[in-house]
This record gives C-alpha cells, sequence and structure tokens, in this order.
C-alpha cells in the first residue's frame, strides 16, 4: 500500500501538530456530540463507535475508535463513496453506508456516515463517524446470526447513500433503513446523532480551513502520512528478517463445534512488512467470518498497538505494508457467507494470530520487545429480550463479558478486566447504569479468582458477573461465547488465560434471599459452578424472574515459565484472593497458606519436584506428529547460513552459528534450517483446566492441544502453543532462505 499525493518541502512541523491535535479534539467532540444526542447504552456506557478525518482520497489522518479496526473503517465508506458519486460529490452531502460487502464498516451493525469537505469548489478532505447503532434488523434480536445464515436475511444492508444530497435531508432514505428494524425509535435517533457529529465535524474543519488556507491542510495532511510511514518504514529496519508465523482459533460456528482456525504469515524482509493470511480455513457457514475491511484492520491493529503505538495512526503506518488475503475465507468472506458478529468474531481474532506471529519478531528490539504480550479478552455476550420495567421494547447485553483480563507483559503482570488490546476507547459501564436503565438485578460484578494467565508475570484476572431478572417476568435469551474452549496463544513459556462462560443458575432467587434475609455473604461461586452450561452459540433460552444470569470474561495470558515467578509475588496473589492455594501450588509450585504466609523450603521441594518432571518428557521428534510439514520435518540439518544472533524470547535465541539454544544454558536445539521443537522436550494434551492450569470448557470432540515445549538442558519452559490435535509443531520462525527452499 502506497500514498499518492507527495507531501511539500515547505513544511511547518509547529503547525503540523497544531492542525493534528485540532483534528483529534475535532474527533473527540464529536464523539461526546454522538454520546449526547442518541442515549444509546452503546454509545453512553461502551463508547461503541469512532470518529475520524480522511484525506480527499479516503486516507486515515485521525480517528479516536472503540477499536482500531472500527477506527480504520471509516475509509473503507469513503473509498466505495468516491467511486459509487464519481463527479456527484458536492458541499452538504452525508453519506451512508452499513454494507461491509461495499461501503460499509466492519459489520452491518456498524453504521457509517461521512461527508466530503470542500472549499472553493475543490475536495479536500472528509470526517466520519461509524457506530453501532440500537438495531439493524434480521431474524434474531441484536441483530447477530446464530444458525447459518445468508447474508441476505441478516440485517438490512445499504451501500452507500445519500441522507443529505447537496444540503436535501432524504427522508425517504433514511425512512427506508428504518422500516427494517424493530426499534425504530431508538435507532432512528441513533442515525440523527451520526449525522449531528459529522455536521459538527464538518463545521470544525470548514473553520479549520478558513484559518490557514486549503493548499496548506492539503500539504501538511500528505506530509503526516508520510512522516508516520518514514518513521514506521525506519523501525522496520532495525527489525531481523525472516518468516514468523502464528495462529488464532475460534469455536461453533453455529451449525458445528469444532475449531475454526485464522493462521497469519508476516514476512519480514528488509523495510518491507507483508501479512498473509494463506492457510486460513474457509469461510464458515456461520457468522464467524470478515470482510476484507475486516482482515486489514486486524493488521492495523497490531500494527497500532505492539509496533507503533508512539506513531501518529494514520494511514502512513500501511506505507511498507502488503496483504495477502485469498478471498473465500474466515478474513476476507465473498457473499453470501454472514458476517454481522464479525467485529467479535474474524475481525478481532485476526489480531490475536497476528500478535503471537509478532511477539516472535520483536524479541530482541530493545524498545519493542518490552510490548510482547499475548492476546487480551475478546467479547463473550448475550443478547437479552423482553419488555423492559417501563413496559418498552428491551434488549441488551452485560458488557461484562467483553472485560477479560490483559496480557502479562516482560516485566508487570497484565491489567485485570481491561478488554482486548485492539480496544483503545471503550469501557464497561457500572452496574448503576445497569439497573436504571433495563430490568436487572445485579448480585455480583468483580473479579474471577485464578482466571490470570500463568507464567513469570500473571496475566490480567478476568471480570465476572450475576444479574437477575428485575421488574418483569423473565428474559428470552440467545448466547455468543469465545474462548469458551479455544483458549489464546501466550507469551515465552506462559499459559493461556481462563476460558469465558455464560452460565444459567435456575431458581436461584430463593437461595439469594434466603442468604440476603440472614445478612450472609451469596454463595456466588457455587452458584456459577453448578449452574446450566449452554453451548458456545445458541438461542431459544429463557430466563424468568427466579433465575440467574452467570458471565465471566477470558483472562489474560501469562508470560514466561511459571516456575520463574517470585515465590513473595505468588504469595501476594494468595492473600489478594487473585490466586488459589491449590493453583499456587499446582501452576507456580510455591507452598502458601490461604492468608499468603510463605513456605519457602516447601516451594523449593514442589518446584525441584516438577522441574524434574519436565526431565522426563520426550522430546518432540519422538512424539508430535509431522502432518503436512508446515513444521518443517524432524531431521538433522546444517544451519542456514549467513546467519546472525536474534532473540525470539525470554529463554529463545538463535546464535551467530545458526543454532537455536536456550538462553539460560546454552543448550542447543536443532539449527536454525529446522524447527527447534523437535529438539526440545514436550508435553502435550487435550485443552482442558489440567493441561492449561486454568478453567475452560472441554472440548467435546478433544480436537485442540495445549503443548509446552521446555529445555533439555535445564528444564526452562520454553515456549507454548495451542493446536489442532494431529497438527505439526507451528514453525514460529524461520530465516527467510530456509522459508524460501520450502523447508
Amino acid at each position: 500500500m502506497s500514498t499518492t499525493t507527495a507531501p511539500s518541502t515547505d513544511f511547518d512541523p509547529i503547525l503540523s501538530e497544531i492542525v493534528y491535535n485540532y483534528e483529534l479534539t475535532m474527533n473527540r467532540e464529536m464523539g461526546r456530540a454522538l454520546v449526547n444526542l442518541s442515549g444509546s447504552f452503546l454509545f453512553v456506557s461502551a463508547s461503541d463507535f469512532a470518529c475520524g478525518c480522511m484525506d480527499a482520497e479516503g486516507r486515515i489522518l485521525t480517528s479516536i475508535a472503540w477499536t482500531l479496526q472500527m477506527g480504520y473503517s471509516i475509509s473503507n465508506t469513503v473509498r466505495a463513496s468516491l467511486q459509487r458519486f464519481a463527479g456527484d460529490l458536492h458541499p452538504g452531502d452525508m453519506i451512508f453506508a452499513n454494507d461491509p460487502y461495499d461501503g460499509g464498516g466492519l459489520h452491518s451493525h456498524d453504521v457509517v456516515v461521512v461527508a466530503p469537505v470542500f472549499s472553493e469548489d475543490e475536495l479536500i478532505m472528509w470526517v466520519g463517524v461509524s457506530a453501532h447503532v440500537t438495531d439493524v434488523g434480521g431474524a434474531v434480536p441484536g441483530g447477530f446470526a446464530v444458525e447459518p445464515a445468508e447474508v441476505y436475511g441478516e440485517n438490512v444492508r445499504f451501500t452507500p447513500v445519500k441522507f443529505y444530497d447537496a444540503g436535501h435531508y432524504r427522508a425517504d432514505v433514511v425512512d427506508a433503513f428504518l422500516t427494517n428494524v424493530r426499534v425504530p425509535k431508538q435507532t432512528g435517533i441513533d442515525l440523527k446523532a451520526l449525522m449531528g457529529a459529522v455536521w459538527i465535524g464538518r463545521e470544525r474543519v470548514d473553520e479549520l480551513i478558513a484559518q490557514y488556507g486549503k493548499d496548506q491542510i492539503k500539504a501538511i495532511h500528505a506530509a503526516q502520512i508520510a512522516a508516520s510511514g518514514q518513521e514506521f518504514t525506519a523501525r522496520l529496519d532495525r527489525l531481523p528478517d525472516g518468516v514468523y508465523e502464528g495462529a488464532a482459533h475460534m469455536e461453533h460456528d453455529g451449525a458445528e463445534d469444532r475449531v475454526f482456525t485464522i493462521r497469519t504469515r508476516i514476512v519480514k524482509q528488509g523495510e518491507r512488512l507483508t501479512f498473509d493470511y494463506t492457510g486460513t480455513d474457509p469461510q464458515s457457514a456461520g457468522a464467524l467470518n470478515c470482510t476484507d475491511v475486516g482482515g486489514v484492520g486486524n493488521v492495523i491493529a497490531a500494527l497500532g498497538t505492539l509496533m507503533a503505538p508512539d506513531i501518529p495512526f494514520n494511514e502512513g503506518l500501511l506505507e511498507p505494508v502488503e496483504i495477502v488475503s485469498p478471498p473465500g475465507t474466515l478474513v476476507n468472506a465473498v457473499k453470501p457467507a454472514p458476517i454481522s458478529a464479525a467485529t467479535v468474531y474474524a475481525a478481532w481474532f485476526g489480531t490475536d494470530a497476528i500478535l503471537e506471529a509478532m511477539n516472535y519478531l520483536i524479541a530482541g528490539d530493545e524498545e519493542l520487545g518490552r510490548r510482547r504480550t499475548g492476546p487480551w479478552g475478546c467479547w463473550t455476550f448475550a443478547w437479552l429480550q423482553s419488555l423492559n420495567q417501563y413496559g418498552e421494547p428491551w434488549f441488551w447485553n452485560v458488557f461484562t463479558g467483553g472485560a477479560g483480563g490483559a496480557g502479562a507483559l516482560p516485566f508487570r503482570d497484565g491489567e485485570n478486566a481491561m478488554l482486548g488490546i485492539q480496544t483503545v476507547d471503550a469501557f464497561a459501564p457500572n452496574i448503576e447504569e445497569y439497573e436504571l436503565m433495563s430490568p436487572v438485578l445485579f448480585l455480583r460484578s468483580g473479579l474471577a479468582q485464578d482466571s490470570g494467565g500463568v507464567g513469570r508475570w500473571r496475566g490480567g484476572l478476568a471480570g465476572e458477573a450475576m444479574c437477575m431478572p428485575y421488574g418483569v417476568d423473565g428474559w428470552d435469551v440467545a448466547v455468543f461465547q469465545n474462548r469458551m474452549s479455544t483458549p489464546s496463544s501466550a507469551v515465552s513459556g506462559g499459559y493461556p488465560g481462563s476460558g469465558s462462560a455464560i452460565r444459567f443458575a435456575r431458581n436461584a432467587a430463593p437461595e439469594v434471599r434466603g442468604h440476603w434475609a440472614a445478612r450472609e455473604p451469596l454463595p456466588f461461586a457455587q452458584l456459577a459452578r453448578h449452574a446450566e452450561q449452554p453451548p458456545a452459540r445458541a438461542r431459544g433460552f429463557r430466563l424468568r424472574d427466579s433465575d440467574a444470569y452467570y458471565i465471566r470474561a477470558t483472562g489474560g495470558p501469562g508470560y514466561g515459565d511459571p516456575l520463574d515467578r517470585e515465590p513473595e509475588a505468588v504469595a501476594a496473589d494468595v492473600a489478594r484472593g487473585f490466586v488459589s492455594v491449590e493453583r499456587a501450588r499446582q501452576a507456580y509450585g510455591v507452598s502458601v497458606a490461604a492468608g499468603g504466609t510463605l513456605d519457602a523450603d516447601a516451594t523449593q521441594q514442589l518446584r525441584r519436584a516438577l522441574r524434574a518432571d519436565r526431565r522426563e518428557l520426550p522430546l518432540g521428534h519422538q512424539v508430535l506428529p509431522v502432518g503436512d510439514g508446515r513444521g518443517g520435518t524432524p531431521e538433522p540439518a546444517d544451519p542456514s547460513l549467513p546467519a546472525a544472533p536474534q532473540v525470539l524470547g525470554e529463554q529463545l535465541a538463535i546464535d551467530a552459528d545458526g543454532w537455536y539454544h536456550c538462553r539460560r544454558c546454552q543448550e542447543r536445539l536443532g539449527s536454525n534450517a529446522t524447527n527447534w521443537k523437535w529438539w526440545a522436550r514436550v508435553a502435550q494434551g487435550y485443552v482442558e483446566p489440567a493441561t492449561i492450569q486454568n478453567t475452560i470448557a472441554v472440548r467435546p470432540e478433544g480436537d485442540l492441544v495445549f503443548r509446552r515445549y521446555c529445555c533439555p538442558g535445564c528444564d526452562t519452559q520454553l515456549d507454548t502453543e495451542v493446536a489442532l490435535d494431529g497438527e505439526p509443531p507451528r514453525w514460529n520462525f524461520r530465516p527467510l532462505a530456509v522459508w524460501r527452499d520450502g523447508r
């Protein structure tokens, strides 16, 4: 991807910074207008929107966003509008779209409204908003398809059309959209809020252009994009060439409870970076897919969080980037594949696959290496539907399911209840807001013990909540769970965080009221543990006013070998209630009493025993499947030279002679012409609580495994991976020469 407008050589960096911050502040003002004008819980309570500025060609300049993917997707509508309305764009136009296949955002719920900004009849730039509106119709309340469906029956979708044509309001177009939704009143207010926000943005840009002149603003925009591209390209130049691979797994598309895999390959060569989705599973019959705008958004999100968080977020980040995405896959679906839930499925998990690969790419960089982290929280939710306590149609979800733990970093534990790493301007509302606006009574909102991924640095804990219908006789429920049984990757020998969960505690009200009457704490954990567990994706459930609804997000993955965690840190976690005594003993090898008192001698014995167990593990080439050869073959090979020393993980590296080795004891693990995992000691088991050292639902088909790779010299746990049963070990890094040779 490359820019087409050359920056001016007459560049004022101070004025550029003024313009940049003016436009960014203007985006925030647009967001505040959206919230104030709509009142939608999706805007007020979750900030599920993005506001941005684009140049005349549709290249992103600035944005504030719920997710980075969402911020980028506004440019998709601008580019489509430039094609559709070529020669027919005028001052006063305002264009609407919500079809991800043709000019819309990430999914059809994300309505995008954009407006061109002119000066002296010349198109200078665009302003726009993308926002998840209350309703977009379809077969299911809330609009997310559960069972397999063609896109034609999912939601109402509009390709780019004009809401305002040269300043004339097109009520007929707006009405044509609203007649297809269940709650036209609130959705209509949402649409007017989007138009109002864009109107404000256009007025502010008019004022900016009037003050500094159109030519100067155009030159500044071109220079800003070029500067971001140049800075990012220079950053790439200091990273090692090679081929890096990662994967992410989703479960249950509404028809089959099987694993769906997104694969990514990053090819780094000089100042160029290629992201290749080849090998990703074909598009599913159910709504796990995203269109190409989501696939590109996944790349943008990974770049903006791990590799370039300090570089102004604009189109320049894509200047040295190429994206290969074969059509007909989970991340580049073609009609009639459903895409109603793209934002929480493929347009989210694609970033997670990229993160796994990217962690190896940046491991040895002094600055970027500190940002290595596994995937943070994902979205688990249910659409709850009934009349509310005021007798009005109501559907809603508990946002706690998105409040997953953050991944641990190379120098600290992950933060608790942090949403996804892609999420930059969102939050979970407080329960008082929930109870005021909805027929719900909360019994608990807090953090789930033992949910953080195990590691030298612990992953953040997941948020969890339990609530009941209140003021109504019950709710109809459709559930959408992610990572319920398919855990994320972790980093440098850490473990995944907990899986998510939605459960129904039937007839819990008498027990709850009994404990309240006796002024006793609720046995919350017991209620949740024995509650009914629905499938990952299903609808048709009814919760009565005597039932309780439980939801837990995902825990953040850990970083590094858990036996390297300071025993005092584990004891502190036990004292705070973050980690149980049992988990401390089993996963960390730490003997600690419930109050946090550490037994140092017993801890030494436990850790000695756990390391001895690793010493008995077989080598990878003795037990792992060769499969289709994607993981290489377990044959000794001479190194591919020339080679350069390269750090790949906390205790994993390649030396100057081309040999993988343990950084702690220098044990060699095979040459760089083969996959080092064949020569490490390996433990493999089906994904279940005992293997990942965390809470997770057991896969009914036993089709997913968790592997641990340990140094045969010093027993350090070097890496972990989640893989399909029967799949060869993932070859996360290989030199360019080895990759080109097909090894």
